[in-house]
């Protein structure tokens, strides 16, 4: 029986691409943009969130039928999703970081969640520390708080994981990453990657899905610098200097972990980008809360636990309704410059999910006043980035000519939800293979 690799390229812009590949030989790269399909999605922009669409690829689902509107929250909701329906037809299954993916398997080859999302891993040890890892260097990446113990974990995993072609460019994004930070996403990438690789050879699941999201991360960042960018617009000398291209490293990234993928006849193989990132047409500015628990403490608010969530986001928990509502008071009434800090905050049952949504620039000695307290605000906040690309509701999709044919896939553009049915179709119903 074939095998089925999901590779999930996250918001890649493969209009974008084929630029890169007439004036580079990138010829993976390519080989996907000369068979390009389209997926479409919602036509609501704040609906336009990978959380959301990957959730509902992962269900078969559209945003108001999963109801899950928000990063790490898909575990509150009971959505089946396509990794049950390919376990109960009697397949093993392997999950690696996929977006807002729950653990409901009953036995998985191998299950590390992504890095916001709190359901269980595989229960394996090293699954255990890998999450654990994941976990603390994405959430703390914008503080540059990765500490020695984390240093500690990630050499034993590289020990176990990395490949030895890989070697040099990992010493390259390592060292290089404290100035051109960019790389740290480009170094998680190749390390998810050699731990999909090497946990698909060992545990040889039917079916397997890989998260990647350095591509997103710096084209909502760099953009500004690619060849996509007119020179209308541009990111400060003091972030990055203008012959510096984070999206084409990325792209160099890709190439070479396409060829773990393609021409392989060992698997079949779906690659998709969800939705993907257009040029945004003005400049906001991106800041995240250093630390969300010392801050809230400082302003007497009182909570049980705070999660950090991508970017500008974080999930408070409280113990009763009352404390939440005063809590809600105290972070809607913060105003700064006539703007609100937290402009964002959903009323939960004793939770909110709140967003910093100040985008105006932050200077050292900007100060902000909290209950007839000053508080110097550039001290409180990291700096995350410049806006550089906004999400777009068109995605992009490579099948291989086996899932084109039993799909009857005629079209150049089909609905993103109908990539749930494409897996699933995939995978006849039949007895556990051993």
């Amino acid at each position: 029986m074939q095998k089925l690799i999901f590779l999930e390229l996250n918001e890649i812009n493969f209009d974008l691409v084929k630029k890169y590949c007439l004036k580079y030989n990138l010829k993976n790269l390519n080989h996907i943009c000369l068979d390009i399909l389209f997926t479409s999605s919602e036509n609501k922009y704040e609906m336009l969130e990978p959380w959301i669409q990957w959730l509902s690829v992962h269900t078969g689902l559209n945003a108001d039928q999963h109801k899950v509107f928000r990063l790490g929250d898909a575990i509150h909701f009971n959505n089946r999703q396509y990794f049950e329906d390919v376990e109960d037809k009697g397949y093993d299954v392997g999950v690696i970081s996929s977006m807002n993916a729950v653990n409901n398997l009953k036995n998985p080859s191998y299950f590390i969640p992504d890095p916001w999302t709190h359901t269980k891993t595989d229960g394996s040890f090293i699954s255990n520390i890998l999450n654990k890892l994941l976990k603390s260097v994405v959430n703390n990446n914008a503080n540059n708080k990765v500490g020695i113990k984390n240093y500690l974990y990630l050499f034993f995993l590289l020990t176990i994981f990395a490949r030895f072609k890989n070697y040099f460019l990992y010493i390259k994004y390592f060292f290089t990453s404290f100035k051109k930070k960019w790389r740290k996403a480009l170094f998680l990438d190749l390390f998810l990657n050699d731990i999909h690789i090497k946990m698909f050879r060992k545990k040889k699941p039917n079916f397997s899905t890989l998260f990647l999201n350095a591509g997103a991360h710096i084209q909502h960042h760099y953009l500004f610098n690619s060849i996509a960018n007119d020179g209308s617009i541009s990111n400060p000398e003091h972030i990055i200097k203008k012959n510096i291209d984070p999206f084409k490293e990325a792209l160099f990234l890709y190439e070479k972990i396409l060829d773990d993928y393609l021409d392989n006849k060992d698997f079949n193989i779906i690659i998709a980008t969800g939705l993907t990132q257009i040029l945004t047409k003005d400049i906001q500015y991106y800041y995240r809360l250093k630390n969300h628990a010392d801050f809230l403490k400082r302003i007497n608010i009182s909570f049980e636990k705070v999660y950090p969530r991508m970017s500008r986001d974080f999930l408070l928990e409280f113990k009763n309704d009352n404390d939440r509502d005063n809590c809600f008071k105290k972070l809607d009434d913060i105003i700064f410059n006539k703007s609100k800090i937290f402009g964002t905050i959903d009323i939960r049952s004793k939770s909110l999910f709140v967003t910093l949504t100040y985008n105006k620039e932050i200077k050292k000695d900007d100060e902000i006043l909290i209950e007839n307290y000053k508080f110097n605000l550039y001290d409180l906040v990291s700096f995350v980035s410049i806006k550089n690309g906004m999400h777009f509701e068109r995605g992009f999709l490579f099948l291989d000519k086996y899932l084109k044919n039993i799909n009857k896939i005629h079209s150049y553009k089909i609905s993103l939800i109908e990539l749930n049915t494409i897996v699933k179709n995939f995978f006849p119903l039949k007895q556990k293979i051993n």
